[in-house]
């Protein structure tokens, strides 16, 4: 009789290398079909920048990516650096020591603190004469991959952001009708202008008000009023004068307006963003003749 077939004396042994084998060739299509691994390895997506405060030297935010596993299995993050490039010049860095598991074909969200450079970012758009930046994260992931263990992975994403802008105050105009002998006062108009939808506060205002060497006042208003729209408003200052000084002051604004000069200089303390945001100082200032003051709030009135 002749002998029997290894597949029919055992059976089971060969089923276990036919199936060892559909594995092997299995994985070496899914191997080069997913570009030698490449695909399967955690992505970066749908990044945002969020803007929490800004003041003359820094920009505050978080960037807010999504992490997509896919691969097949779940993904455990042990823990990531990052550096924060603008146009390729890194400005930042960090890292996040809180581990992270993503299952298997999902996404979690994921937030980096940055701080952007102010004066850096305006020199690098005016160099590329424009109002945009491109902000890259360059993340390195320690991850404890099934059967391999832990494994440095590099993760990139990028994103073009508009460089944010402080708001504006100047100086609308003063109005300085209400002058008599005994007091007086001028009403100046804060012209605010916001250019973002980040909310801000202003806290405070401190001025200076000179009308040649016959006036000189300076003072201090709380003010905490916060501006939330993108826009332009009109925020008044009171400036009280001491009545020593009025004579000389009236007799000028009623016979030697055209000849008399008038400075006002100050600055406001604003908070752009959240409520613990780094306070920024704002600079205003006009100047010119009495005249001029007069004929400006007579024509904001009319």
């Amino acid at each position: 009789m002749a002998s029997e077939s290894y597949p029919r004396r055992h059976p089971l042994l060969t089923g276990f290398f036919v199936l060892l084998g559909l594995l092997v060739v299995g994985g070496g299509i899914a191997y080069f079909a997913t570009d030698r691994g490449r695909d399967l390895a955690p992505t970066l997506e749908a990044p945002t920048l969020n803007i929490s405060n800004i003041t003359q030297e820094k920009i505050r935010g978080t960037m807010v990516v999504q992490m997509r596993n896919n691969a097949p299995v779940g993904l455990k993050i042990d823990s990531l650096s990052y550096e924060t490039l603008v146009d390729g010049k890194r400005l930042a860095k960090g890292r996040k020591d809180r581990p992270l598991e993503i299952e298997k074909n999902a996404t979690n969200r994921l937030e980096l603190p940055i701080n952007l450079n102010v004066p850096n970012l305006k020199k690098t758009a005016e160099t590329a004469q424009q109002d945009c930046v491109t902000v890259q994260m360059r993340t390195v992931l320690y991850a404890d991959l099934p059967g391999v263990g832990s494994t440095k992975i590099p993760v990139d994403v990028s994103k073009r952001v508009y460089i944010p802008k402080l708001p504006k105050i100047e100086v609308a105009d003063v109005d300085i009708t209400k002058l008599g002998l005994q007091e007086g006062k001028a009403i100046v108009n804060l012209r605010v202008t916001n250019y973002e939808s980040i909310p801000f506060t202003v806290k405070s205002v401190n001025y200076r008000f000179q009308i040649e060497d016959d006036l000189d006042v300076k003072g201090q208003e709380t003010k905490d009023v916060t501006f939330k729209k993108k826009g332009t408003e009109l925020m008044p200052i009171q400036v009280k004068f001491e009545p020593k000084s009025m004579p000389k002051v009236l007799f000028k604004s009623l016979f030697k307006a055209k000849k008399t000069d008038y400075k006002l200089s100050g600055t406001a303390t604003v908070a752009v963003g959240e409520e613990d945001a780094k306070d920024a100082t704002m600079h205003f200032n006009s100047s010119g003749t009495v005249k001029e003051l007069k004929e400006l709030a007579k024509a904001v009135k009319d």
